[in-house]
C-alpha cells in the first residue's frame, strides 16, 4: 500500500517536471557572437560603456550583428499633492530606439523604463543623488531589455 502511494507521488512529480519543460532550459550566451554597436550623439557615455562591456566587437568572426542605439530621452516629472503643495513623488522616464540588423532581418524597437520614488523628505542634494541613482538603475533596465531583444533575434 505504501509502495503504491510512493509510486503515485513519484509519477505525479515526474509528470509535473516534464510538463514544466525543466529539461529544455537553455541559457543564451552572447560571448561567442560578434556585434557592431553604434550610438547616437545623445546617448550618455556611462550607458555606452555599459553596452560596450557586454557586446564585444570581434570583426572577421563571421557575420556581425549590428546594433544601432539612438534617440535617448530622459524626463523627470514631479507629482504634487497635499496641503503644502510640495512634490510627494518624482517620476523618471527614459526611452531609446534600438535597431538590430542580423542576416538581413531588421528590427526596430522603442524601449522604455520608468521609475517612481518618494521625494517629500529629501533635501535638494539628496534628491539629485536619488535621481542619479534612479537614472543608473534605468540604464541597467534598458541594457537588460536590449540584451533580451538581441538574444531573440539571434536565436
Amino acid at each position: 500500500m505504501a509502495q503504491k502511494r510512493n509510486l503515485n507521488i513519484l509519477l505525479i512529480v515526474l509528470v509535473f517536471v516534464y510538463a514544466c519543460a525543466v529539461g529544455d532550459y537553455k541559457q543564451v550566451k552572447i560571448v561567442n557572437k560578434s556585434y557592431l554597436v553604434s550610438f547616437d550623439s545623445g546617448i550618455p557615455k556611462s550607458f555606452q560603456v555599459k553596452i560596450n562591456s557586454i557586446f564585444k566587437q570581434n570583426i572577421g568572426y563571421g557575420e556581425n550583428i549590428k546594433i544601432n542605439i539612438n534617440n535617448y530621452l530622459f524626463k523627470q516629472y514631479e507629482v504634487y499633492s497635499g496641503k503644502s503643495l510640495r512634490a510627494l513623488e518624482s517620476e523618471a522616464k527614459s526611452s531609446l530606439q534600438v535597431t538590430i540588423v542580423s542576416n538581413g532581418n531588421e528590427i526596430n524597437k522603442s524601449l522604455m523604463s520608468m521609475k517612481r520614488f518618494d521625494s517629500i523628505e529629501l533635501n535638494p542634494l539628496a534628491e539629485q543623488e536619488m535621481l542619479s541613482f534612479i537614472e543608473n538603475e534605468m540604464f541597467d533596465d534598458l541594457l537588460n531589455q536590449i540584451i533580451i531583444e538581441v538574444n531573440l533575434i539571434d536565436l
